[in-house]
């Protein structure tokens, strides 16, 4: 019986080195460290190993229970995304601004509070920066984020839009929804490509005129949930260019088969029943 015990543990022992080994292989091959739902309170030390390193290209560790990410995170100097939602990350370490390859950053539904401010400085060639569902009253300036394609803010605590938005000449979503946020920068405006612009549940009450004369690509803009007035937003200068491209983009739509929906076409406001303010959407 104890030899029987001693075997079966001896066998499980190497079926484990087997596997991890296996898995590092895997990692060095492919440059992907999949690790999701892992139950993972860190990330492994073997990533940040000099024959590792180097070779890593994506991490996603999403859906474990990672408070905090260590200094050699620095080392994966060719990382170019990285996939930390839903665990339990409450700041980020400066060494992260060493990952200058990044494209893909996506950190949403954690408790980060703070960014450091040398990270979005460094990571030049973002192209998502995902920071839903966190923590943040604050954020660093994203002006130097040129490449940046699609920014997500939703469901954190800012009072206003990232700083330097309008810099994002790139930018072609931005959610900022879910936060009390009260006002719409009119340097948005500068934003050519800017398809989707999403503030639905904030405290804006207005839109920029430069907003609509000059996001030329807006097809999509909600301010569900927002104490707008639907009449002010339409005699906004801009606005009928806007409800154009709308109509145009959900015309294709339907003439390629598309149903629309109860509501008709979506310009992006709340409609009151009665009177003239817009009622908040629940």
């Amino acid at each position: 019986m104890g030899c029987c015990l001693s075997k079966q543990t001896t066998d499980t022992s190497q079926n484990v080195a087997r596997n991890a080994s296996q898995r590092e292989i895997a990692w060095k091959t492919t440059g992907i460290v999949g690790l999701r739902d892992a139950r993972l309170t860190s990330l492994p030390a073997k990533i940040f190993s000099a024959d590792v390193a180097p070779k890593c290209r994506n991490v996603d560790a999403s859906n474990n229970k990672i408070a905090s990410l260590p200094p050699s995170i620095g080392t994966l100097v060719n990382l170019q995304r990285l996939t930390l939602t839903v665990n339990a990350l409450a700041t980020l370490p400066d060494e992260l601004a060493q990952c200058v390859n990044l494209r893909v950053l996506v950190l949403d539904r954690n408790a980060i509070s703070r960014v450091p401010d040398c990270v979005l400085a460094s990571l030049t060639k973002l192209q998502t920066l995902s920071l839903a569902h966190n923590k943040l009253a604050a954020m660093p300036s994203v002006a130097s984020l040129a490449k940046l394609e699609k920014l997500s803010v939703a469901g954190n605590a800012l009072t206003s839009l990232p700083d330097g938005a309008g810099r994002c000449v790139s930018l072609e979503e931005l959610d900022a929804g879910d936060n009390p946020i009260d006002v719409i920068d009119a340097s948005l405006g500068a934003l050519t490509r800017l398809r989707v612009l999403n503030m639905e549940r904030t405290r804006v009450s207005a839109v920029p005129p430069e907003v609509f004369e000059g996001c030329v690509s807006l097809v999509t803009m909600s301010l569900h949930g927002c104490p707008v007035d639907a009449d002010a937003i339409e005699e906004t200068s801009g606005f009928k260019a806007y409800a154009a491209r709308v109509r145009d983009k959900h015309g294709k739509k339907i003439h390629g088969g598309a149903m629309v929906g109860s509501r008709g076409l979506d310009d992006g406001v709340d409609r009151a029943t009665a009177g003239r303010n817009i009622a908040p959407h629940r």
